[in-house]
């Protein structure tokens, strides 16, 4: 695991509940420290972003796409029982 530091946010009661319930709708990908942590490292990434469009968080765009995901967009590389 990598090194880090330990930190303590202080949020405002709303936003923790929103950010919460989107972690609970995403399931098990994300938990709320995992969701502050890509949140920190996409706010460092638009700032030092060079050039005129400012890009979508890679994670926002991953989180979003995992809320909408339906299984039938995807496909599975692993055999399924009887396709063998």
């Amino acid at each position: 695991m990598a090194k880090g530091k330990t930190v303590t946010i202080r949020v405002p009661e709303e936003t923790f509940s929103e950010i919460k319930d989107v972690c609970s709708d995403l399931g098990d990908a994300y938990n709320f420290n995992q969701f502050v942590n890509q949140s920190l490292g996409a706010i460092l990434e638009v700032i030092k972003h060079d050039g005129e469009d400012v890009p979508i968080p890679r994670f926002a765009m991953m989180a979003r796409l995992m809320k909408n995901y339906e299984e039938g967009n995807f496909t599975s590389k692993l055999p399924r029982e009887g396709n063998q």
